[in-house]
């Protein structure tokens, strides 16, 4: 009667899981219950750190920034990628190329799922660092702030991506 169809996985990587992964999933999440809810039947969003040291919190500007923008980040804690959710996924987003090395040198065959963030989708030639997301953690606030604009942006486009591709 109805076909069966899996959600479409999407893990968001960053090192440690507490800033920008943590931020882009909880971020996407809200964005799609707001104006795209059925979406999330079809898409499930996560996030992992390559480093990180698992159950430690979100970072607090982080979180201050989430809960201003409609959605609480406080009961995130850092996950460590593993094996089995990356096998699964159906999508690997990063911020830094180091991330992307790193996951194709451990889980190589996953290479054609795995992207930084601003390359997927992106039609254009590819720079070095252009589609890196720097890391404000520690930073100045004009770093944090520059990193949710691009966050924001990304989520957007992702959104428009998605739906071009009929994931959702």
């Amino acid at each position: 009667m109805f076909p069966f169809r899996k959600k479409f996985h999407l893990i968001i990587v960053c090192t440690a899981n507490r800033t920008r992964s943590a931020y882009l999933a909880g971020y996407l999440n809200h964005y799609l219950a707001q104006y795209r809810p059925g979406a999330l039947k079809r898409i499930k969003i996560t996030s992992a750190g390559i480093k990180a040291a698992g159950r430690e919190r979100v970072n607090d500007v982080v979180a201050l920034i989430a809960r201003k923008n409609g959605f609480n980040l406080r009961s995130h804690t850092a996950k460590s990628l593993s094996n089995g959710p990356v096998k699964s996924a159906d999508l690997i987003l990063v911020m830094e190329q180091m991330h992307k090395e790193y996951i194709l040198e451990k889980y190589p065959a996953v290479k054609e799922k795995v992207f930084r963030l601003m390359e997927y989708g992106y039609r254009g030639d590819e720079g070095d660092d252009l589609f890196d997301v720097p890391d404000p953690t520690g930073k100045t606030t004009a770093d944090f702030k520059t990193f949710i604009e691009t966050a924001h942006v990304e989520a957007d486009r992702l959104v428009h991506e998605f739906v071009q591709q009929g994931i959702i």
